[in-house]
């Protein structure tokens, strides 16, 4: 399979994540009782797993598939296909490629047009082509933090969200201590072939979290 290809499967599957997650929000009001329960309890999971709450937990997941929509509805080809989001806390950010500052531009106006988004964290580049051997450092860079951080005891790694591109790496989540963030943050400093370190994570206590 050539990395194209894989591209192009990968961005197929998203599309339909994308609208299967619709025909699970249109049909929710008639789930039964046992898939009701089943799904309380994955959620609940979650929350205990993690900083965020329950609650937060989904409305990341809805609000991302909202902003997603946006994307498609707007441009398949030039903003949903190019442009990842990440969501945490009704904070988004935009990753990837775009062809023009104008584009850049426009997916920013289309996620604030979004209900609940609370900030918009546009790291998108405008960058006309990506060369293969990047593309796949980025997934080794991704790999190799991962390992890093669930390998390390002193962090809970599932508060933390890894985006790469470009050779740059993403950080977004909450961090319970600022020496648990300086950790993560020697660890991605420390992979090979990182050239920018970008932090959007955030201590525990920040009041940013509540506004």
């Amino acid at each position: 399979m050539t990395f194209w290809y894989g591209q192009v499967l990968n961005r197929i599957r998203s599309i339909i994540i994308l609208l299967f997650g619709f025909i699970i929000i249109t049909t929710s009001s008639s789930c039964t009782k046992v898939g009701t329960a089943i799904g309380a309890g994955a959620r609940a999971g979650l929350a205990i797993a993690e900083e965020r709450s329950v609650r937060t937990v989904i409305s990341d997941a809805a609000l991302k598939l909202s902003v997603n929509k946006g994307l498609l509805e707007n441009s398949f080809e030039n903003l949903f296909w190019t442009i990842k989001t990440t969501v945490f806390e009704g904070r988004v950010l935009l990753t990837g490629a775009v062809k023009t500052k104008q584009l850049r531009d426009q997916a920013n106006e289309v996620v604030w047009a979004v209900d609940g988004v609370r900030e918009v964290l546009n790291e998108l580049q405008v960058v006309r082509d990506k060369s293969v051997a990047d593309s796949v450092r980025d997934k080794m860079i991704a790999v190799s933090l991962h390992s890093k951080i669930v390998g390390d005891k002193e962090i809970t790694g599932i508060n933390y969200k890894i985006v790469t591109y470009n050779r740059t790496i993403y950080l977004i989540g909450v961090a319970q201590t600022q020496e648990e963030l300086d950790r993560v943050i020697t660890h991605a400093r420390s992979i090979r072939y990182v050239r920018h370190l970008v932090n959007y994570v955030l201590l525990e206590q920040d009041e940013r979290r509540t506004q």
